[in-house]
């Protein structure tokens, strides 16, 4: 080999190894920058599969929380649904309970108004029977026998003031004492007259108040007694039957 082409081959030899070598340079620089670029994705996924591990986690805490509150909102729904029930069931029963209280009331009212009629009714006799009373002592004078005994004016006089010795007739005296009698009842026209006496004079004394005094037959009732006291009871007093009949036509009309 020539001198000439020992330097050639040299020369080449030398340049191979140095591209040879600045190869080998850059390619270990490009290793080195993609180790770093490995680490670095390493790095990123590192941090990426925390991030996602807490988004997990938010995620799951989220569902619970929704689960929670959709639970919430379903009991919620239902006391709800429960309140407007019992509401409109109280509601219902309330204003059954405000109807049974207003015909309770109406109930009350109609009987207070019968009570008012019967005690109006009762207050009306007892004024009658002192009306009764006073027209009575001014008839008859402040020394007759008269008193008020559950609502009647009763006035008692003896057999031989008012009868004659045998007890079937009317004596003079007698008469003028009914004749006093009738001016009463006439007064009062509502009232009637009970006489109390033996069974053998209380033809007489009726029929000398019907027949001479016009007192009707009506207005007066007879009732016999066996005691032999020697005295006659006129009770003169309200027409019970009249009364009662007035009493129970007011207490219809309200019903």
């Amino acid at each position: 080999m020539s001198l000439k082409s020992y330097k050639f081959y040299e020369k080449n030899t030398l340049s191979t190894l140095l591209l040879l070598c600045f190869t080998i340079v850059s390619f270990a620089q490009k290793k080195s920058d993609l180790i770093a670029q490995i680490q670095t994705l390493k790095d990123s996924i590192s941090q990426t599969n925390i991030a996602l591990a807490e988004a997990n986690k938010v995620a799951k805490v989220s569902v619970a929380e929704a689960d929670l509150y959709k639970n919430q909102a379903t009991e919620l729904q239902n006391a709800n649904k429960s309140l407007l029930t019992n509401l409109k069931n109280f509601t219902q029963v309330s204003s059954q309970n405000s109807k049974n209280m207003a015909r309770t009331l109406e109930a009350l009212k109609a009987k207070e108004s019968q009570l008012s009629i019967i005690e109006d009714s009762f207050s009306k006799n007892d004024s009658t029977a002192i009306v009764i009373l006073t027209n009575a002592k001014q008839s008859l004078g402040e020394n007759a026998k008269i008193a008020v005994t559950n609502g009647e004016v009763v006035i008692t006089e003896t057999e031989q003031n008012i009868l004659d010795a045998s007890k079937t007739k009317v004596s003079a005296t007698g008469e003028d004492f009914l004749e006093k009698i009738s001016k009463i009842l006439e007064l009062n026209i509502d009232s009637k007259l009970t006489i109390t006496s033996t069974s053998s004079s209380l033809s007489a004394l009726q029929n000398s108040l019907v027949s001479k005094f016009n007192v009707v037959t009506e207005r007066i009732s007879l009732e016999s007694t066996t005691q032999n006291n020697n005295t006659v009871l006129f009770k003169i007093h309200t027409d019970y039957a009249n009364f009662y009949l007035r009493v129970r036509e007011h207490m219809k009309s309200i019903n």
